[in-house]
């Protein structure tokens, strides 16, 4: 993703970094323009780190090596606001009301659909949807939090008519993977990136030759790098406590785009399987 807001992917990755990667992060988010101005030997010794381990990544982060580095970060350092300037524990403040932080979650919560919109390309997003319209079964793995976007892709693609099952309990993800064929597609959420019931369960998959696609906040995790194609669901970066809501909620935002998009490739036959679906709910609502 040439376009990709450096930054941003800096930022968000920081958790699942390692130690090394971490301090060259930390390095770029606290000075950029120093770390811009540096030669590769200056920076690697300012960071504390090899040069070695600076050009490698700066290979996984911006897809060249530190001078492609260098000239994408210089290209988006102007739109950049330091993280330690926005973000703060807690958006709610002494004295708000119940309206002050609807309207607080209004801004936040649009922050973070739009960090995750910046993140995830047309390629990707394309290459998924065909990846769920041509398979015969979809298996959609979530635990915790998000076994309940699981479930949610789960019911939005039911109603599509297309052949999914969610599988939200921990022993039962690497069970049912063991089922899968070619003609297969899993969908594996992890916000870490690295639950390891799910990551078990596609690493099965794989060895059955099943397409993968991981939705996560860490585009770097041991599942992402099993996936045929990795979606990053993002906070706002404006409040520490809130962030697991704001992903949960960036999930469902990208789930919903998914599905927005698959309903409006729709045939006929598509179509009057929505409706035929849409009557069975329907049938189950009182009148009014």
């Amino acid at each position: 993703m040439s376009a990709q807001n450096l930054f941003l992917k800096l930022e968000t990755n920081q958790p699942f970094f390692s130690s090394v990667e971490r301090r060259i992060a930390d390095l770029i988010l606290k000075e950029p323009q120093l770390f811009i101005n540096c030669s590769m030997a200056d920076a690697a010794q300012l960071a504390g780190v090899s040069q070695g381990s600076l050009n490698n990544f700066a290979r996984k982060i911006s897809g060249g090596g530190f001078a492609a580095l260098k000239l994408q970060l210089a290209q988006q350092l102007p739109e950049y606001i330091p993280a330690q300037e926005q973000e703060t524990f807690n958006s709610v403040a002494e004295g708000d009301g119940v309206k002050d932080v609807l309207c607080k979650s209004v801004s936040r919560i649009s922050r973070a659909f739009l960090n995750t919109a910046e993140l995830n390309g047309e390629e990707a997003l394309r290459n998924t949807v065909s990846l769920i319209r041509r398979a015969k079964r979809i298996e959609i793995y979530g635990i915790y939090q998000s076994g309940l976007a699981a479930t949610d892709f789960y019911y939005q693609l039911l109603r599509l008519g297309l052949p999914a099952v969610v599988v939200t309990e921990v022993l039962m993800c690497s069970v049912s993977a063991t089922m899968l064929d070619k003609d297969s597609l899993v969908i594996a959420i992890s916000s870490s990136g690295k639950t390891k019931d799910i990551l078990d369960a596609v690493k099965i998959a794989k060895e059955r030759k099943v397409p993968v696609v991981c939705i996560t906040s860490n585009s770097n995790g041991p599942i992402a790098r099993f996936a045929d194609e990795v979606l990053v669901t993002l906070p706002s970066k404006t409040s520490i406590s809130e962030r697991m809501d704001e992903t949960h909620l960036s999930q469902l935002f990208l789930i919903d785009c998914l599905c927005s998009y698959i309903r409006h490739q729709t045939d006929e036959d598509g179509a009057k399987q929505f409706y035929r679906l849409e009557g069975i709910l329907n049938s189950h609502s009182v009148d009014d």
